[in-house]
């Protein structure tokens, strides 16, 4: 990773000096240092200023970028994708400053996907879940607070410091689509968008935060019939900010998954992390075909294996897991039935 840092740092020198050849006018030379500073993250040095590094005299296109990444960053075993491709596309936008977005079922791994890129790009990380407030606007801008040493006075969210934070930040917009009440689109847009500031109320004369330079966005959103409250899809001018991609994750094939259970989970029995992902194919399955109104995600069969760990049975350990999310509804036990009926099956 730092050879490829130390490439990219070559590379700007190269850019700025073919943008300044292109565009100087013999009156005036063009600022460029916010474009690149916003492409690369860093600081532009002085293209004019003495060097002993080699210039690289030709353009970037993707491919040499994505090559560079797949030769410096190898990817994390704890977490294994059917497409490689994808992951290092993600890294090629993330330092492109292009947001991602990522859509996909509960437990598929989105958060733990964020999480290991952040990792990766050493930025400072920052978490924020929608789906678990009914107030975004206090979670994105703050609230107000009173005492009777003090009196009234408006604190700032965490949200607000993480943009205006000194060393970047690469930060997860969590469940995206959680929001009934309209407010997380609408304050988001224009920080999002080409604008980069956060307007702190709705007035002509609100006070305005602007983003450093090398904050970056990553959300995640899960649509489908399962999520109560969540949108079934995301709003036309939502999509629009996110550049670097819309990227529909799903759950790993079976034998991915398989070997996903045993990096997460080393002491569990191969035999049993086979099993455990069969039963969540058979129920997935089941959704798909739309028998089943939730599918089991990537999250319980990690549960499933560390009770079976830990000494409970494989259906034991499937029941107490995976039974909660099917209840008995105003009498109907269809979809209950099911299940147990899959549960019992791995048992033969």
């Amino acid at each position: 990773m730092a050879k490829f840092l130390s490439d990219i740092k070559i590379i700007k020198k190269g850019i700025k000096r073919m943008y300044e050849d292109e565009y100087k006018t013999e009156s005036e030379d063009v600022e460029t240092t916010g474009g690149l500073d916003a492409l690369f993250g860093g600081d532009v040095e002085d293209a004019t200023a003495p060097s002993t590094e080699k210039i690289v005299e030709t353009p970037i296109i993707d491919d040499s970028v994505i090559g560079k990444l797949k030769a410096s960053v190898d990817i994390p075993e704890e977490f294994k994708f059917a497409d490689k491709m994808t992951f290092y596309t993600m890294l090629r936008n993330i330092f492109r400053n292009k947001y991602i977005l990522v859509t996909g079922p509960s437990g598929c791994g989105k958060s733990s996907l964020g999480k290991i890129l952040a990792d990766i790009t050493s930025k400072p990380f920052h978490q924020f879940n929608f789906g678990d407030t009914m107030n975004p606007a206090a979670k994105l801008l703050g609230d107000t607070k009173y005492n009777q040493e003090d009196g009234t006075w408006f604190k700032p969210s965490r949200f607000v410091s993480a943009l205006q934070d000194s060393d970047g930040a690469f930060i997860m917009l969590d469940e995206v689509t959680r929001d009934r009440t309209g407010d997380l689109g609408n304050i988001l847009m224009p920080v999002l968008d080409g604008q980069r500031y956060l307007a702190l109320d709705e007035s002509d004369d609100a006070d305005v935060v602007q983003l450093n330079n090398n904050v970056f966005f990553f959300a995640t959103a899960n649509i489908g019939r399962e999520y109560l409250g969540a949108a079934n899809d995301l709003d036309r001018a939502w999509k629009d900010r996110f550049t670097g991609g819309i990227y529909e994750l799903d759950y790993l094939p079976q034998k991915k998954e398989q070997e996903l259970l045993m990096v997460r989970v080393p002491q569990v029995d191969e035999d049993d992390a086979r099993r455990i992902t069969e039963f969540a194919k058979k129920i997935r399955d089941l959704y798909k075909a739309e028998e089943l109104n939730v599918a089991v995600s990537t999250r319980m069969c990690l549960s499933v294996a560390e009770l079976v760990v830990d000494g409970m049975t494989l259906l034991d350990a499937l029941k107490h897991t995976v039974l909660p999310f099917y209840p008995i509804t105003a009498g109907d036990d269809t979809d209950r039935v099911k299940v147990i009926q899959a549960i019992q099956s791995m048992g033969e």
